[in-house]
């Protein structure tokens, strides 16, 4: 039985062959061969036994064996888990139909995966059985595990997937939960970036302000809640930034030479602040899934965050001061910016983010509503 942390080692090694090779995977069957299938081994399936994993699977409601499903994982004889693998950048949403007919077909499938070797997305029949979901429940990306250990629920999920731990039972009611949960943190920014009537009201009520008119929520306390509810977020990380400026000192800064890169507790803290803040500064559904994307590499003397790709996505680099002053350099059309308060970088950064989602991989971004019921 495979362990959370053996997976994570075994995916990090995956992860970097995969950034190694993947420029050589031009088609689909080199990226099931070189990208997909060291995946499944390291969930503890055996792709070379035909009676566990079996490729070219016939999955059709008709007689016509012609539509075949690129594997199935099988138990008892019986398909469990059906997998569609696309080449190396291949626009994944667009092919989610293909695997829902699969899974609609296989009645036994209890497990959907659509991957093209570096993003993989998992599904499962939570709205309807027998239906694929929309979205998935669960997304493991090649690209994010070089940048380190994934987030633990993650692993987690990824754990509960492998062959020792599968129980259908068990991975719908995870998937459930965290579908909701995704549902729900988008609910809540819709109210942060436009309150509601009802939300409104129910905030006021709490602090023993009550029967209001609409006209007086919509001209006077909206805004106001909309301000308290970011600030409450915001505030801690800044509060954070600047615990840590307090606590640097030059000494690091004249032997930044003479040192391996090591990224900073407050280079990790501008990026947590970005990605929080661009939640709030998202104007759509489209730009919020986006900051999944957003990502960071350290460099000597400088920390750069980006969106996808680091040199057409950057969004800017982030020079630490020694003195509470930081630098922030943008891409044309903004430039330079040197402050002690992170929040002037909030306009220049919702620009170049809005900038880059239109130039960098807009094909890979999910353009669905999130917060179904």
């Amino acid at each position: 039985m495979i362990s959370s942390a053996d997976l994570q080692t075994q995916l990090s090694l995956i992860a970097e062959r995969t950034r190694q090779i993947k420029a050589a995977c031009t088609n689909e069957e080199s990226t099931k061969l070189y990208l997909v299938l060291p995946v499944l081994r390291a969930l503890e399936y055996d792709y070379s036994d035909p009676y566990e994993v079996q490729a070219e699977y016939a999955a059709d409601f008709r007689d016509d064996p012609g539509n075949k499903v690129d594997y199935v994982i099988l138990r008892d004889g019986e398909p469990i888990v059906a997998i569609e693998c696309k080449k190396v950048g291949a626009n994944l949403e667009g092919n989610r139909g293909q695997l829902r007919s699969y899974f609609t077909a296989l009645r036994s499938v209890k497990l959907g995966l659509l991957t093209d070797g570096i993003r993989f997305e998992f599904f499962v029949d939570c709205d309807n059985p027998n239906v694929m979901d929309e979205e998935p429940f669960l997304t493991l990306d090649m690209d994010v595990v070089l940048q380190g250990p994934l987030q633990l629920d993650v692993l987690d999920a990824l754990t509960a997937l492998s062959k020792s731990r599968f129980d259908p039972d068990d991975i719908t009611a995870m998937a459930e939960m965290r579908l909701v949960a995704k549902r729900l943190r988008s609910a809540l920014v819709d109210e942060v970036r436009e309150p509601s009537e009802e939300f409104c009201r129910m905030m006021l009520q709490r602090i023993g302000i009550k029967n209001l008119r609409k006209s007086s929520i919509e001209t006077r306390y909206s805004a106001l809640i909309r301000a308290a509810y970011e600030e409450a977020i915001v505030r801690p990380v800044v509060d954070q930034l600047r615990a840590v400026t307090n606590r640097s000192t030059l000494v690091a800064h004249e032997e930044a030479a003479d040192r391996q890169i090591v990224t900073t507790d407050r280079e990790l803290a501008v990026y947590r602040y970005v990605c929080r803040r661009l939640a709030f500064l998202a104007s759509d559904e489209r730009q919020f899934s986006a900051i999944e994307q957003v990502r960071y590499r350290d460099y000597l003397g400088k920390f750069v965050i980006y969106f996808e790709n680091v040199r057409k996505g950057r969004l800017f680099d982030f020079i630490e001061g020694g003195n509470g002053y930081d630098k922030f350099v943008f891409p044309e059309p903004v430039g330079e910016i040197v402050t002690n308060a992170i929040t002037d970088i909030d306009e220049p950064l919702r620009t170049i983010f809005v900038l880059r989602l239109r130039e960098v991989g807009p094909s890979q971004l999910p353009r669905r509503e999130l917060a179904r019921a």
